[in-house]
């Protein structure tokens, strides 16, 4: 009997599906969502087919006798995973065929950002995660981050054997660099189910990465510009940078120049220089000059002199052809007038200015015939030729050094206070006088001119003392050295891109931020740690005199000790002995530092402690730790008390054995342990 039924056994035992097994399922595979409709048709192509079935947790027949195909009808699949089989009775074997089901769910969400940030500098690496909410099967997902078209990487969810819906948190990993600023970036997540099912994309909503860099200017070189008077005049100072560059213009002989976001100076040309433009951010800042030149005139001015004194030396040697008498002496009697007796001072020769003096020639005018001038000059020892020599000497070049004296010869004046300064000539001077945008001043008596400001506010190029003299060089000029300074409107420290505690190990950024402050050349930023000086930041390749905005960047590892430590900022205006003494500085409010870090033990080693007959036991477990530390004890003291959370145990009645401490925060824990020993009692004497 039992032989009988072994052999009915292996009869009818199934076999696996082979490239024998006469059995089609249509469709091969289907994928559905979950809660979804499966239909399949299962045929045989075997004449000996005594019966077959679908056997499936949802929609299984059972064996259905005299059939050679039968269809499973699932209406609700409510199983993440599921195998159906069709299987079929020959007349002397079984075999099974199975369907390929793929039970799959959208995201209910996809979200993206940057890991542990909000911007990127450039230059650094920086993590964009995308995270998908509820998908399924995980390891059919593939997910992309693209800039628009462009794809920037792509991950697949294997690692994964789940069915049913998980969340996960893909990291790409990309170069900071400037061309990444404004882009708009997204996640794109999809169900890759082959030829079965093309299922849609899910993409997460547009995120606009923002770059930080220092500005750039669009034609970075240094222009320089010929104009004539009245031409329009276009400096065009347009950098990029993140954040938005703010300007500051330098403008020869103007007080209120543009500031903030004018990037474009527009002006008719009045005055040759150079213009200076400045394009700052909180990532650094750039300077460009604007070399501007007057085209030449027509007639000069130097032309113009020149001229007027050739033309009196024809008149005068005309003069002397038709004037000159025998004994050497210019006379109009010549020509049959009387001379007046006496010097007559002319209205060329006003003695307010300098008698008209070439030589030893004295000059004499004749008004006693109207209309006619008559001139006598004594040129006693003195030839035509000689005089006329004597007349192109007084226009020459050579002579004395100019002299002129400035007092103070440098001026250091603080924003909104009184100026004073005294021009001296060392020798006779015919005019004297300073040339400034504003309390210009001369003089045609004095050796001296003062140039006198109640109040300077005003940003000019520094005033210029002149002087035209009777001898050679005729006209020369001293520029004052002029330092107006202000004194900065805020000192900040900031701890850049970050927020709360910082963590020991990490490397931080504290940025100053100095506002409105002049001129930058003489400024000096000084970073204290608590009373030591640990860097020093100056600005003397910036050249504005108004006021700008600078920074300067500290970068940190805090450790344990910076806990609670004070960082500031000292900005400091040396101006040299003219200036303010000691030198003018304003400090920032402190920036104090919290450090998170793991608990510490001040002596981590093993302790070893005697019970002292009859007092109390003390363990001292104290840890240094921000967040303060948690302390627990194994094992628990006998008999419990509510401080046994407690760093210090002390109690009289702790047994013998071995205590182990653990200090504990959000960033790690240590453990120490104290072996507790009795006292041993020594012999008594007898």
């Amino acid at each position: 009997m039992i032989i009988i039924l072994l052999s009915f056994l292996i009869t009818f035992a199934a076999q696996p599906a082979s490239t024998t097994c006469p059995l089609e399922i249509t469709p091969p595979a289907v994928a559905v969502p979950f809660g979804g409709t499966v239909s399949a048709l299962c045929e045989s192509s075997s004449p000996q087919v005594k019966g077959m079935g679908w056997e499936s947790p949802y929609g299984g027949t059972g064996l259905v006798k005299g059939v050679s195909n039968l269809t499973l009808q699932i209406d609700s699949l409510q199983k993440w995973s599921a195998r159906p089989i069709c299987f079929v009775n020959l007349n002397a074997s079984q075999c099974t065929k199975e369907l390929n089901v793929t039970v799959y769910k959208m995201p209910d969400d996809v979200n993206i950002g940057l890991w542990l940030s909000d911007t990127v500098e450039e230059g650094e690496n920086f993590a964009v995660e995308c995270e998908v909410i509820e998908i399924a099967p995980i390891h059919r997902v593939s997910i992309k981050l693209l800039n628009g078209n462009k794809i920037l990487g792509e991950m697949w969810g294997n690692g994964s054997t789940s069915f049913s819906p998980v969340s996960r948190i893909f990291y790409f990993l990309q170069n900071g660099t400037r061309e990444y600023n404004g882009v708009r970036l997204h996640c794109e997540v999809k169900i890759d189910l082959g030829p079965v099912q093309d299922l849609p994309a899910t993409s997460s909503k547009p995120f606009q990465l923002i770059v930080h860099y220092p500005p750039t200017f669009s034609q970075a070189e240094n222009e320089t510009l010929t104009l004539s008077d009245g031409d329009q005049m276009s400096l065009n100072c347009s950098a990029s940078g993140e954040p938005a560059p703010q300007y500051s213009w330098n403008i020869p002989h103007m007080s209120k120049v543009p500031n903030g976001t004018q990037d474009i100076f527009n002006s008719s040309f009045k005055y040759a220089g150079t213009y200076e433009c400045t394009a700052a951010n909180s990532r650094g800042a750039v300077t460009k000059y604007f070399t501007v030149t007057q085209a030449p005139r027509v007639r000069t001015t130097l032309a113009v002199v020149l001229g007027v004194f050739l033309a009196v030396a024809v008149v005068l040697a005309i003069l002397g052809i038709f004037f000159l008498t025998p004994q050497g002496t210019f006379s109009c009697s010549k020509l049959g007038f009387t001379p007046v007796s006496g010097p007559v001072w002319g209205p060329l020769c006003p003695p307010s200015i300098v008698p008209c003096r070439v030589g030893q020639a004295c000059v004499t005018w004749d008004l006693s015939y109207p209309g006619l001038l008559h001139r006598q000059v004594n040129m006693a020892n003195v030839a035509p030729l000689q005089w006329i020599v004597a007349l192109c000497m007084f226009c020459s070049v050579s002579g004395d050094g100019c002299s002129l004296i400035l007092k103070p010869a440098r001026a250091v004046v603080g924003f909104g206070e009184s100026v004073s300064v005294s021009c001296e000539a060392t020798r006779p001077v015919r005019v004297l006088g300073w040339e400034s945008a504003i309390s210009a001043a001369h003089t045609q008596r004095g050796p001296s001119v003062q140039w006198k400001v109640d109040s300077l506010i005003d940003w000019i190029e520094e005033p210029i003392c002149y002087g035209v003299f009777f001898s050679a060089p005729r006209q020369c000029e001293e520029k004052l050295n002029l330092v107006l300074y202000k004194s900065p409107d805020s000192v900040t420290i900031t701890v850049v891109n970050h927020t709360g505690p910082m963590v020991a190990g990490k490397e931080y950024q504290l940025l100053c931020e100095v506002q409105n402050v002049a001129p930058v050349q003489y400024l000096n930023l000084k970073w204290y740690r608590g009373r030591n000086e640990v860097y020093n930041r100056s600005f003397t390749d910036l050249t504005s005199p108004s006021p700008v905005q600078v920074s300067s960047i500290l970068v940190i590892t805090p450790s344990q000790a910076d806990d609670g430590v004070r960082y500031s900022c000292v900005a400091e205006l040396e101006l040299g002995p003219e200036g303010p003494q000691p030198p003018l500085t304003v400090t920032s409010v402190p920036l104090r530092a919290s450090v998170y870090f793991p608990p510490t033990f001040q002596s981590p080693e093993a302790e070893i402690v005697d019970v002292p007959e009859g007092g109390e036991t003390t363990l001292n477990c104290t840890a240094a730790g921000n967040p303060a530390p948690v302390y627990s004890w194994q094992p628990e003291p006998e008999p419990k008390r509510e401080d046994d959370q407690q760093a210090v145990l002390a109690s009289s009645l702790l047994l013998p054995g071995t205590y182990t401490c653990t200090a504990s925060n959000v960033l790690g824990k240590k453990t120490k342990q104290f072996t507790v020993k009795a006292k041993s009692k020594g012999r008594q004497k007898v």
